[in-house]
């Protein structure tokens, strides 16, 4: 199947606040690559996007949520949740993997 990926307003501004994080602790050019390397790992959810694990927090939604593990570096510290509606791929949000567990209430 071809899937086309929507990253919603909400994870759009997860990762420009966290990309904002990473210039105000490390540098500007840091937050640019992490920005970067979210987005192109983003993407890489086109190709079986169902290979992800279903997000621990599943039960409490009416829809099934998966999350993929992403960031910089060996270990990502982040996490994409996401939903998969027919041809699409939506983003719902960008956390780091160490927030508290998304609730259906996060979402419109």
């Amino acid at each position: 199947m071809t899937y086309r990926l929507n990253v919603t307003n909400k994870a759009r501004d997860d990762i420009t606040r966290n990309a904002s994080w990473w210039a105000e602790n490390h540098s500007l050019e840091e937050a640019l690559k992490w920005h970067d390397a979210i987005y192109a790992q983003l993407d890489t959810l086109l190709s079986f996007p169902e290979r992800h694990a279903v997000a621990p927090e599943n039960d409490e939604f009416e829809y099934e949520i998966r999350e993929k593990p992403i960031g910089v570096g060996p270990k990502p510290s982040y996490r994409a949740i996401f939903t998969i509606v027919d041809d699409e791929i939506r983003v719902l949000a960008v956390h780091r993997a160490a927030q508290d567990d998304v609730k259906p209430t996060d979402f419109d």
